[in-house]
């Protein structure tokens, strides 16, 4: 759909149908004419006018500065000549053969955003029509007054399309309250799901150690103290690992850091990871976390966009052995070691 809310193809065709019924008007006219050359040359003229203005899409864009300049020169051309090859006659109320042309154009025009353009080309024609009136025993005869007619069109055109104008600020205006309300309720609701799947995490991971707090009034022992620290951690890595610290990964590492191996889940993403990406993932960091005896793993999801999604890293603290280092691809999950 254009500015106007036509579809382009009905204002091309409309167009091309208004300007067609005066150039058919206009051949018939050229074997009757006082100079055909002249018409001929003013037929021509008005067809180029016509199609430059009427088949170019409908755009919501303004007409190309020089296409409104040639679409107008050319049809003040066509008006010249189409004038110089007609006689006035001393009838009130004529209309020249480019007539409904002229009503067209000047409707064109203003849809197509070049009102001032239209202005002019009301001005010259309307100038070049009133040379056409005719005194006769000291009265004058207009000869022609379809430029009035052209007047009226031409302003409730502009008023019209000024309306629309407003009318769509006011729609966009509306749809920008509907998508920032949108906005805002998704982000709330993004916020409660979040806070319910915080609650569901702790639940799930420090709910039986809770009970035992509350309600079992034996003594503490190392074993307790050190199932809290694991306890601790892993809510530590729902929190920094997000999309990483799945069930599956969250309990492989509570595992090695009860062999004394120290792990670090840092999600930078902020996004779930691609399905063959988190794939690779779930199985790299099994291989290297069910392997560790001793050491440092960190497991680190890289922002959106970089072409490395994960990188894991497992140093044993051996001063004889290298590090061993896994990148993980974006999209693909091709996985690489160094």
């Amino acid at each position: 759909m254009n500015s106007a809310g036509i579809s382009p193809k009905f204002l091309t065709v409309l167009a091309l149908l208004g300007f067609g019924v005066s150039f058919v008007i206009g051949v018939t006219k050229v074997d009757s004419a006082r100079d055909p050359d002249a018409m001929v040359l003013s037929l021509v003229f008005y067809a180029g006018a016509a199609l430059i203005v009427a088949v170019p899409r409908w755009a919501t864009q303004q007409m190309p500065l020089l296409s409104t300049m040639a679409a107008v020169l050319l049809f003040m051309l066509a008006a010249e000549q189409g004038y110089k090859a007609t006689v006035a006659v001393p009838i009130a109320g004529q209309m020249p053969w480019f007539a409904m042309g002229f009503t067209v154009m000047i409707f064109a025009l203003c849809l197509r955003q070049r009102f001032w353009w239209a202005v002019l080309l009301w001005v010259v024609i309307t100038i070049m029509s009133l040379r056409r009136w005719i005194v006769v025993r000291d009265s004058v005869v207009p000869t022609e007054s379809y430029t009035v007619m052209a007047l009226g069109l031409f302003v409730a055109t502009w008023v019209g399309y000024q309306e629309f104008l407003r009318f769509n600020q006011r729609k966009r205006e509306i749809r920008r309250m509907l998508l920032t309300a949108r906005s805002n309720d998704e982000a709330e609701q993004d916020s409660k799901n979040a806070s319910y799947q915080r609650v569901q995490d702790v639940r799930r991971l420090a709910g039986g150690l809770l009970e035992r707090i509350a309600h079992d009034p034996s003594e503490v022992t190392e074993y307790d103290i050190n199932q809290f620290r694991l306890t601790e951690a892993q809510l530590r890595d729902t929190i920094r690992g997000r999309s990483i610290a799945t069930p599956y990964i969250l309990e492989i590492t509570r595992t090695a850091r009860d062999r004394g191996v120290r792990v670090d889940i840092l999600d930078e993403r902020g996004h779930p990871l691609p399905p063959k990406v988190m794939a690779a993932t779930t199985e790299q960091v099994a291989e290297v976390l069910n392997h560790a005896q001793c050491g440092v793993v960190t497991i680190r999801a890289f922002p959106k966009g970089d072409p490395t999604a994960v990188f894991i890293v497992h140093d044993n603290d051996d001063e004889d052995e290298d590090p061993i280092a896994i990148e993980i691809a974006d999209v693909t999950g091709e996985v690489s070691r160094f």
